[in-house]
């Protein structure tokens, strides 16, 4: 029954609706850029890391060792090319400056949000040529168009103390992602984001550029990310460099290096992650399946039932 129901999947539900979800899974980590797709219905994914940075300010002779979580919870619902998230950042900092020091624990920021796939090609979807190695591996430019996303957010709860102005207590996020496949086993992933933008000393543009490269025995990549920080009160370029490896379908993990090019403050970071997901992706195609099926019942005639032939009297003349 099982088979037969996947086969009718795959005959009656349109290509978009099935192409989010993977069998293997795929995480934001590493770096901090956002993938195009979304995680699949019925996909509940846990992504996260401990790190530490260092930062000097030259100007205020101020420096900074932090330790913290990165953590995100990422759940797909309703349609394939829509997921809800939720990112947030918890650090102990130790602080001295001109021989004073101090430290604190608590929560920098949290954002909750959703995203939605709008474009994909649909040449991602064909079947590999067989027949020709240079068809499948050589550079093509339809490769260089991009599937598209959107993410809409909203930050809540910032800490004071991490910020060089007051922040409101709520504020927007949004983000455009861009993501293409120019070779096999290469991805690059580009998201321009808008930051608490409603009042203009708080506002943050940025952009987040990621190369990933999947090497050939398929469960190792190595990454390489440039980040673009601009603000009112604090601009920056950070370079970040790392690596991934896939324990089973269900579970990633991942180490980066990053350091900032800016000196107000110089910023050095180490990032040691994983990702975890809860897959039910099944029942939400059998779900999705027995709504697009509509069962109909069967009706019989029924025979009419013969007539027995009443026994004719004999006749003995």
């Amino acid at each position: 029954m099982n088979k037969l129901l996947f086969l009718l999947m795959g005959l009656l539900l349109p290509a978009g609706a099935i192409a989010q979800y993977t069998d293997i899974i795929n995480s934001n980590l590493p770096g901090n850029s956002q993938s195009a797709y979304a995680v699949g219905g019925r996909v509940l994914q846990f992504e996260g890391g401990l790190w530490y940075e260092s930062s000097h300010h030259k100007l205020t002779a101020t420096t900074m060792h932090y330790v913290g979580l990165n953590y995100a919870v990422r759940y797909g619902f309703y349609r394939e090319q829509l997921e809800v998230m939720l990112n947030g950042i918890l650090a102990y900092d130790y602080t001295t400056m001109l021989g004073h020091s101090a430290s604190h624990l608590s929560f920098v920021n949290n954002t909750i949000g959703a995203k939605y796939l709008l474009f994909k090609p649909k040449f991602l979807d064909e079947e590999p040529n067989i027949y020709s190695w240079k068809a499948n591996n050589a550079l093509r430019w339809r490769n260089m168009i991009p599937s598209v996303a959107i993410y809409v957010g909203a930050n809540f709860l910032p800490n004071q103390r991490y910020y060089y102005e007051r922040m409101d207590v709520i504020s927007p996020k949004v983000a455009a992602i861009f993501q293409m496949e120019p070779m096999p086993r290469i991805v690059v992933v580009g998201n321009l984001i808008a930051d608490r933008f409603i009042k203009k000393e708080q506002t943050e543009y940025s952009y987040l550029l990621t190369l990933t490269h999947n090497l050939r025995n398929g469960w190792f990549s190595i990454f390489a990310e440039q980040q673009g920080i601009y603000g009112n009160n604090y601009s920056d370029q950070i370079t970040r460099l790392g690596a991934a490896y896939i324990a089973n379908a269900d579970l990633q993990l991942n180490a980066d290096l990053g350091v900032g090019w800016n000196d107000t403050p110089q910023r050095y970071m180490i990032l040691v992650g994983a990702s975890y997901r809860i897959d039910k992706h099944n029942g939400f195609i059998k779900k999705k399946l027995k709504e697009k099926i509509k069962t109909t019942k069967i009706s019989r005639k029924k025979k009419p039932k013969k007539k027995k032939k009443k026994d004719e009297p004999i006749d003995f003349d």
